[in-house]
C-alpha cells in the first residue's frame, strides 16, 4: 500500500509542477497588462471624480490638493498606456504624449485667481450688505421720525382749539405726510437696491450682470433723489455716505467688475476642461487597444498549455486507476486480520459509554490493538468506580438541597414578619402625629387669643413662653409625622430669623417654672455682646436646650442651675458661634458614666437606685440633633458636684426685620366680612372664630359639610375655610360644589395632615389657598387681604406710572390721543405679527415692540422679542405667547388709563 502511495504521488507532484510552472508563466505574461488596464480604467473614473472636486473646491489648499492629485493621475494614465504599448512586440508605438499635464497646470493658475476674485466679491459683497443694514436703519428712524412730526402736528391742532386749523392742516398736508410717503418709497428701494446686490454674486452670464448694472444704476439714481426728503441734515449726510460705497460698487473695480471677470475666468476652466476630457478619452482608447493584444497573445498560449496538460492527466489517471486495483485487493486481505479486532474494540467502547461495563474485553494480540484493548480495560474499571461515586454525590446533593430550602423559607417568614412590625410602627406614628396636632390646634390658638386679650405683662409672658413650648411641640410632631409618611430619615433642617433674647427668654420661663417645683435656685445669663438676632434651626436649638435644662433640674436635689449663653465670631467665615451652658449642681456622673452618657438607654447606677425617671434618651436624641446642626455638645462632671452641658452651635446673623415674632399684633384686614368656618371639631371652630373676630370679621359656623352647604345657600359668604376631614363628606367635595356656583366665595382649605399650599394641591382640592392647622391668624390676614383687593399683574404699577409721567410731560389730552392710538394700530400691527411672511413678521414685531416699550409693558415686549429672533419661521408657541401678552396689555392698559383719569375707546384686539 505504500509503494503504491509513493508511486502515485511521485506522478501527481510531476503533473502538478507542470501546471504550477505554466501557470507561472501566464501569470507572469498577463497579469502586469491585466493590472495595468485596471489601473488605467481606475484612473479615468478618478479623473472624471477629481475633475468634479475641481469645480466645487472653495479654498486655495482644497485646490491645490485636487489639481495635484488630478495631475498625479493623468500622468499615471500615460505612463501606464505607454507600458501596455511596449509589453506586445507586434503593437506600433504609440503617439506622443499628450498635453494633459498643461491643461491641468492652466486650469489651476486660473482657479486660484477665480478664488482670490470670489473672496473680494465676498468682501465687497459683505461690506455692500452692512451699507444697506445702516441705510435702512437711518430710513427706518427717519421714517418714525417722520411719522411723530405728523403726530405732533395733529396733537397741536387739539392743543389750540380756537385757532384756524387750515394753515396747519395744509402745512401736514403739503410737508409732512409729502416727506412721510417719499420716506415709505426710499424704504421700498433700500430694500429692492440691497437684495439686487446680494444677487451679483450668483450671477453666471454676462448679460444678466450687465442688466442687474443697469437696474441698480437706476434705483441708486432714485435712491439720491429721495434721501433729500429725510427729516434730518445728519441723516441724509449719513445715508449718503452710505450710498457712496453702493455706487463705488458700480465703478471699476467694484463688485460688478469683479463679478465680470469671474465669468471669464469660469468660461476658461470649462473649456480646459472640455480639453481635458477629450485628452483623457484618447489616452484610454489606446490603452484598451493596447490591453486587447496582451489578452489576445496570453489566449493563445493558455490553449497550447491545456493541450498538454490534457495529455499529463490522462497518464496520471491511468497510474490512479492500476493503484486503486491493487489497493482494493490489499484491504479485502486486511480485514480480515484487522478490521474484525477493531470493529469489536470500538463496540465495548460504546458500550461503556452507555454505562454498560460487563466483562473484561480479552487481548487478542500484543500489537497496537492488543495495547487498546489493555486501555480500553482500565478505562471500563474507572468509569465503573466514577459511577458508584456519582450515584453517592447525588444523594448528598438532594439532602443538603432540602436543608437549604427549609432554611430559605424560615428566613423569608421572618423577613415578612420584620417588615409587617416595621409597618405597623410607621402607621402608628403617623396616627399619633396626627391625631397630636388636633389638641395642639386648641392649645396653640387659646394661648394666642389669651396672649392678645392678657393685659399683665408677667402673666402675658408666661402665656407667650407657654405658645412658643407648644408651637415647637407642633413643630416636632410634623417632623415625627414626615418622618413616618416618608422614607427619608435624615435629620432635616428649618433655618429662620429669630431673636436670641427672646430665645433665652423663654428658656428661662421654662428653667424657672421646673425649678421652682424643686426649690432651686434658677440663674439666666446672657452676654451683652451677643448679636441680637440670628439665622438658624431655632426649634432644634430650642429642644436641645430644654432637654438639657429637664435633665439638669430632674438630677439636682438641691442648689442651683444655670442657664449661660455667650458667643465668639469664627475666624474663617465671620459669623457668629453660639455656646449653650447648662450648669447643675446635682448629683454629678462618674467618667464611666460621661464615656457613656449620650448613649441610648443607658442610664447609670446611681441613677436608677435614686429613683429619677426616664429612658436616657434624652441626651441621645440632643446629641442626634446637634450633629444635624453641624455643633457640639460636651460634658463636664463629677460626682457628687455637678454636671456641666455645652451645645456649640455655628449661626450666621439674622435679619431684625424678618426675626418679627409670629404672634406679634395684627391689624384688622377686613372688617366687616363674612367668613364661614366648616369643621367638626369645636375647639377649631372656638379657635378660628376668636382670630377673625380679632380680625373684624362676621363669622359663622358649620359641623358638617352639609351644614356648610345649607349656609351657603342661606347666606353670602365673602370666605369659606373648609376642614378636609368632615364626619359626613369630604372638604374637597364641599369645596368642589361651592366652586360651582356663579357667586362663589374665596374657598381656603384647613387641614391637619403634611399637605403643601402648591398650584398643584390648590388645583386638586378646588381651593384657592391651602392651610395648616394650626392655623395663623396672619395667614388668615393676607387671605382676607388677597379675597377683597383686586390682583394686579406686575407690570400694572410700571404701566400707571408710565402714563403718569407722559401725563405730567405732555399733558392729559395728548397722552389719551397716544394711548388711543396705539391701541386703534395694535389690532393690525398684532395681526401681521401672526399671519404676515416671516420678514414681515420680524419687522412687524420689531416696530410694534418699539411702541409698547413706550408704555412699560415688559411681558409684551418679551414676547415679540421671541418672534423678532426667529429664524424664517417663528415658533407657533411663541405667536400664542404674544396674542396672549397683546390682550392682557390691552387690558392692562385701559385699567391704567381708567385710573390715571383718561377716557379712551375700547380696544379691537378683545
Amino acid at each position: 500500500m505504500a509503494a503504491l502511495a509513493i508511486m502515485v504521488g511521485v506522478a501527481a507532484i510531476g503533473v502538478n509542477r507542470y501546471l504550477v510552472r505554466a501557470q507561472d508563466d501566464l501569470v507572469g505574461n498577463n497579469l502586469p497588462a491585466i493590472e495595468l488596464a485596471s489601473r488605467i480604467g481606475v484612473a479615468v473614473e478618478v479623473v472624471d471624480t477629481l475633475e468634479e472636486a475641481f469645480a466645487q473646491a472653495d479654498t486655495l489648499a482644497a485646490l491645490d490638493q485636487v489639481a495635484a492629485a488630478l495631475l498625479r493621475t493623468v500622468s499615471s494614465i500615460e505612463e501606464g498606456t505607454l507600458a501596455l504599448e511596449r509589453m506586445d512586440p507586434s503593437l506600433a508605438p504609440g503617439a506622443e504624449p499628450t498635453q494633459a499635464g498643461s491643461i491641468v497646470a492652466r486650469m489651476g493658475a486660473n482657479a486660484r485667481q477665480e478664488l482670490a476674485l470670489a473672496a473680494r466679491i465676498a468682501a465687497q459683497a459683505r461690506d455692500l450688505a452692512d451699507a444697506g443694514a445702516r441705510l435702512d436703519g437711518l430710513v427706518e428712524a427717519q421714517t418714525d421720525l417722520a411719522r411723530l412730526r405728523i403726530t405732533a402736528s395733529i396733537a397741536g391742532l387739539y392743543l389750540d382749539p380756537g385757532a384756524d386749523p387750515r394753515p396747519a392742516l395744509d402745512a401736514l398736508a403739503d410737508r409732512h405726510f409729502f416727506a412721510f410717503e417719499r420716506l415709505t418709497e426710499l424704504a421700498r428701494m433700500v430694500d429692492a437696491v440691497r437684495v439686487r446686490f446680494r444677487q451679483v454674486p450668483d450671477l453666471a452670464a454676462l448679460d444678466a450682470l450687465q442688466s442687474a448694472r443697469t437696474e441698480l444704476s437706476s434705483r441708486l439714481t432714485q435712491v439720491q433723489r429721495r434721501v433729500a426728503f429725510m427729516p434730518s441734515p445728519q441723516a441724509q449726510r449719513a445715508a449718503g455716505a452710505q450710498m457712496q460705497r453702493q455706487q463705488q460698487a458700480l465703478a471699476a473695480g467694484g463688485l460688478l467688475a469683479l463679478q465680470e471677470d469671474r465669468i471669464a475666468l469660469n468660461g476658461a476652466i470649462a473649456e480646459d476642461r472640455a480639453h481635458l476630457r477629450a485628452s483623457i478619452a484618447a489616452l484610454s482608447a489606446r490603452g484598451r487597444h493596447a490591453r486587447e493584444a496582451v489578452q489576445a497573445a496570453g489566449l493563445a498560449r493558455i490553449a497550447a498549455v491545456r493541450q498538454r496538460s490534457e495529455l499529463m492527466i490522462f497518464a496520471l489517471f491511468s497510474v490512479v486507476t492500476v493503484a486503486v486495483i491493487a489497493g482494493a485487493m490489499l484491504w479485502f486481505y486486511a480485514r480480515a486480520q484487522l478490521v474484525r479486532r477493531l470493529g469489536n474494540v470500538s463496540r465495548r467502547i460504546v458500550a461503556v459509554a452507555r454505562g454498560e461495563y460487563g466483562a473484561p474485553i480479552a487481548i487478542s494480540g500484543h500489537d497496537e490493538i492488543g495495547r487498546m484493548e489493555k486501555a480500553l480495560n482500565i478505562l471500563r474499571r474507572r468509569a465503573k468506580d466514577a459511577a458508584r461515586m456519582r450515584d453517592s454525590l447525588e444523594q448528598a446533593v438532594i439532602a443538603r438541597t432540602g436543608d437549604v430550602v427549609a432554611e430559605m423559607q424560615a428566613s423569608d417568614a421572618a423577613r415578612a414578619q420584620a417588615e409587617a412590625a416595621d409597618q405597623s410602627k410607621t402607621e402608628f406614628l403617623a396616627r399619633m402625629s396626627h391625631e397630636i396636632r388636633t389638641p395642639l390646634n386648641g392649645i396653640i390658638g387659646m394661648l394666642d387669643l389669651l396672649a392678645a386679650e392678657e393685659q399683665s405683662p408677667g402673666s402675658e409672658s408666661r402665656i407667650r413662653t407657654a405658645l412658643a413650648s407648644a408651637r415647637e411641640l407642633l413643630t416636632i410632631t410634623n417632623d415625627i409625622l414626615d418622618y413616618a409618611g416618608s422614607e427619608d430619615r435624615a435629620n432635616r433642617g428649618n433655618p429662620v430669623h429669630f431673636w436670641l433674647r427672646e430665645l433665652v427668654g423663654q428658656m428661662g420661663h421654662q428653667l424657672q417654672s421646673l425649678a421652682a417645683q424643686k426649690g432651686l435656685e434658677a440663674v439666666v445669663d446672657l452676654a451683652e455682646s451677643a448679636p441680637p438676632a440670628l439665622y438658624g434651626d431655632v426649634v432644634k436649638i430650642r429642644q436641645i436646650v430644654g432637654n438639657l435644662i429637664s435633665n439638669a433640674v430632674k438630677y439636682t436635689r438641691r442648689g442651683r442651675v444655670m442657664l449661660g449663653v455667650d458667643h465668639a465670631i469664627d475666624p474663617q467665615t465671620g459669623q457668629p458661634v453660639v455656646s449653650f451652658t447648662v450648669t447643675d449642681t446635682g448629683i454629678g456622673m462618674t467618667s464611666d458614666a460621661i464615656a457613656h452618657a449620650f448613649d441610648a438607654y443607658t442610664r447609670a447606677a446611681s441613677v436608677k437606685r435614686a429613683g429619677i425617671e426616664g429612658l436616657g434618651l434624652g441626651l441621645a436624641i440632643s446629641r442626634n440633633l446637634t450633629d444635624a446642626l453641624g455643633g457640639a455638645l460636651t460634658v463636664e462632671s463629677k460626682a457628687g458636684v455637678g454636671s456641666r452641658f455645652t451645645l456649640t452651635v455655628p449661626l450666621m446673623v439674622g435679619d431684625p426685620a424678618i426675626a418679627a415674632p409670629e404672634d406679634a399684633h395684627v391689624p384688622e384686614a377686613a372688617p366687616g366680612r363674612k367668613v364661614l368656618v366648616i369643621d367638626d371639631h369645636a375647639v377649631n371652630l372656638m379657635v378660628a372664630r376668636g382670630y377673625l373676630e380679632r380680625l373684624g370679621c362676621d363669622v359663622t359656623e358649620a359641623a358638617t359639610g352639609a351644614a356648610g352647604l345649607d349656609a351657603c345657600d342661606s347666606a353670602q359668604f365673602d370666605l369659606v375655610l373648609i376642614d378636609l376631614d368632615l364626619p359626613d363628606m369630604r372638604g374637597a367635595d364641599v369645596a368642589a360644589q361651592l366652586g360651582r356656583r356663579a357667586d362663589a366665595p374665596l374657598l381656603v382649605a384647613l387641614t391637619a395632615h403634611s399637605i403643601d399650599d402648591t398650584p398643584e394641591n390648590q388645583a386638586r382640592l378646588g381651593v384657592a389657598r391651602v392651610l395648616s392647622k394650626p392655623v395663623s391668624p396672619r395667614a388668615l390676614a393676607q387671605v382676607l387681604g388677597s379675597s377683597g383687593a383686586q390682583s394686579r399683574p406686575p407690570d400694572y404699577p410700571q404701566v400707571l406710572d408710565s402714563l403718569s409721567e407722559d401725563m405730567r410731560d405732555l399733558g392729559p389730552q395728548t397722552t389719551a390721543l397716544i394711548v388711543q392710538a396705539f391701541l386703534d394700530d395694535l389690532a393690525e400691527t398684532l395681526d401681521l405679527v401672526l399671519t404676515g411672511a416671516p420678514a414681515a413678521q420680524r419687522k412687524a414685531a420689531h416696530k410694534l415692540k418699539g411702541a409698547a416699550s413706550n408704555f412699560r409693558l415688559d411681558a409684551l415686549c418679551a414676547a415679540l422679542a421671541r418672534v423678532e429672533q426667529a429664524g424664517e419661521d417663528a415658533d407657533p408657541s411663541a405667536l400664542r405667547a404674544v396674542q396672549d401678552a397683546a390682550r392682557e396689555a390691552e387690558r392692562l392698559l385701559h385699567a391704567a388709563a381708567s385710573e390715571a383719569g383718561l377716557q379712551t375707546d375700547s380696544g379691537s384686539t378683545k
